[in-house]
């Protein structure tokens, strides 16, 4: 074995791992800039009125609250203590600020069986309400 194969075994193979590990430090991370920019206006023309889909999803018995809009397919997740009426409407009133601070504003949301406590909430905000009956899915069609 020469020094030649071992260079060649190192750049098929990448470095020797065990060699490499507990030899390497650290190194700071930086900090992400955000910045944001204005939704552009011809967007805003075609989807300023926003079609939302909710569900409730629990992984590990954790339950979220995941929504998505229709066209646009911005996704939201957030995690709530429990199912009351209180939390749900306090999680659609985040969500509807989200959107609101980009310029859209809602009109219906679709959601299932469990989201009927919040209907009222929803109205006062000028939000229609659509709730999927028994057994079936939110529908959220694919328009591309």
């Amino acid at each position: 074995m020469t020094r030649q194969d071992i260079l060649r075994a190192e750049d098929i193979f990448g470095p020797n791992l065990g060699s490499v590990k507990g030899k390497t430090t650290r190194r700071p991370t930086y900090h992400v800039n955000i910045t944001w920019t204005q939704v552009p206006e011809d967007i805003l023309q075609r989807h300023r009125n926003v079609t939302l889909a909710i569900n409730i999803m629990t992984i590990n018995k954790i339950p979220f609250v995941v929504s998505i809009s229709r066209y646009t397919h911005f996704g939201t997740a957030e995690l709530i203590r429990n199912k009351t009426k209180k939390t749900l409407l306090v999680s659609m009133q985040q969500i509807v600020r989200a959107y609101h601070a980009r310029g859209f504003r809602f009109t219906t949301v679709l959601g299932d069986g469990g989201f009927e406590c919040i209907r009222n909430g929803l109205a006062d905000m000028g939000i229609t309400l659509n709730v999927a009956s028994r057994n079936e899915h939110v529908p959220k069609r694919k328009v591309y």
